[in-house]
């Protein structure tokens, strides 16, 4: 700029030009220098805008990753829970579908997921899944029971409530499910009153016991009484022989259902538990011997002494009766076999003995009932035997553990609580 002024000859220049590029040259540096400050300012603008961005993306990222972290908290909370959640979207496709989900209805996650809910639990009427309805109405379900069908067919009973799942501006985006399977719950609700019932047949049963026990002795003595005034040669004596041993097994029902009926009364004592066993085990191998059976007794006792606190006498009959009953299932021959032994079962200790025989078994089906009083599958049977040998054995504190194949024989395992030496 100043080399051109240079040039310029400003002798032969008019005032009014000179003013003119002096105000246009003053404006050009005036304009420039506005122009500098404005990019100096509009870089600093820009530079502002590139942090402001940067926070922005920061705080995006760090409030994507918080929702990824409360999602994978949720989810593991869903996957920790011992109830089903199963959640639908307005479409009533499953959205969600938890471990115990899976676990009570024997469905995959991978097989339902995204899967409309009705494919997999519709009901065979006409009446529309609970939850769909809950979820087509906007009438929430309280808590209440219903049955699941599960995946292999059978019925599973479950206590459940709905909801509906809604967005931040309140509208309907789906419903879940929550439910928890109940068939222990139902099972020991049937058990109970079952036992109920029992007790109330007991006590009656205990009430008919005590009023025809006393007529029934005073019919024994008197048949008593008449055999001996009848002649051994007289063909009456046999017909009273059979009365008289009808009155016997009427007489022994009525003792076995007393005792039944009645509290047990037990006299606890330390003892051997192998020393009983083998007491009674010695008694049973006279009454094979005199019943002159095909049978093999084998004793499998521990090589160390085995500690209960029991009422020697009752236990004495569960053996009893326990080896009498393998004894009778096998009519021509077979093996009887008596183990005792230590287990631990649930984190208790427990004295085992076992009877065991290779006799007919016991059908399946009727595996649970034979513990039932008055259920019985002998001709001549009273039903109540195993039923004290339950008994007994409970109030000990113990449990019978019973398996069977029909044809092939049983195993009767008791389990008493292992004194601590």
């Amino acid at each position: 700029m100043s080399n051109n002024t240079s040039n310029i000859d400003l002798s032969s220049m008019s005032p009014e030009i000179f003013e003119s590029l002096r105000v246009a040259f003053s404006e050009f540096q005036e304009n420039a220098e506005r122009l500098s400050s404005a990019y100096e300012a509009m870089q600093a603008d820009f530079k502002k805008i590139n942090l402001e961005l940067d926070k922005k993306n920061s705080e995006l990222e760090e409030s994507l990753t918080r929702q990824e972290e409360i999602r994978t908290y949720l989810n593991s909370i869903l996957e920790s829970m011992e109830n089903g959640v199963i959640g639908v979207d307005i479409e009533g496709n499953i959205t969600h579908f938890n471990r115990a989900a899976s676990e009570i209805t024997g469905y995959d996650v991978a097989v339902v997921m995204h899967k409309p809910f009705i494919d997999f639990f519709g009901s065979d009427t006409q009446e529309e899944p609970v939850l769909l309805h809950v979820l087509n109405t906007g009438k929430e379900q309280l808590r209440d029971e219903k049955v699941m069908w599960h995946s292999d067919g059978h019925p599973v009973p479950v206590s459940y409530q709905t909801a509906i799942l809604r967005d931040s501006k309140g509208t309907r985006i789906g419903a879940v499910e929550i439910f928890s399977d109940i068939s222990r719950i139902k099972a020991l609700e049937k058990e109970m009153q079952q036992a109920k019932t029992m007790a109330a047949l007991g006590e009656m049963s205990a009430t008919v016991a005590h009023e025809i026990r006393n007529p029934l002795g005073a019919m024994g003595v008197w048949a008593g009484l008449l055999e001996r005034d009848i002649s051994v040669d007289d063909p009456r004596r046999k017909t009273l022989g059979k009365i008289i041993e009808g009155l016997s097994k009427l007489n022994k029902i009525v003792s076995n259902l007393l005792v039944y009926t009645r509290p047990v009364k037990t006299e606890l004592r330390k003892v051997q538990i192998d020393k009983v066993v083998a007491e009674i085990i010695d008694f049973v191998q006279i009454e094979i011997e005199r019943l002159r059976q095909n049978i093999v007794i084998e004793r499998k006792f521990c090589d160390h002494p085995v500690f209960v606190l029991v009422d020697p006498e009752k236990m004495g009959q569960v053996v009893l009766n326990l080896c009498l009953n393998a004894i009778q299932a096998m009519p021509e021959n077979g093996t009887l076999t008596v183990h005792i032994d230590k287990q631990e079962d649930a984190g208790h200790g427990y004295a085992v003995f076992t009877i065991a025989d290779t006799g007919i078994g016991i059908e399946k089906e009727l595996i649970n009932k034979i513990f039932d009083p008055f259920f019985t599958t002998k001709e001549n049977g009273t039903g109540l035997g195993l039923a004290i040998v339950k008994k007994f054995v409970e109030s000990h504190s113990g449990y019978i553990d019973i398996k069977s194949v029909s044809g092939e024989g049983t195993q009767v395992k008791v389990f008493l609580p292992l004194l601590k030496e």
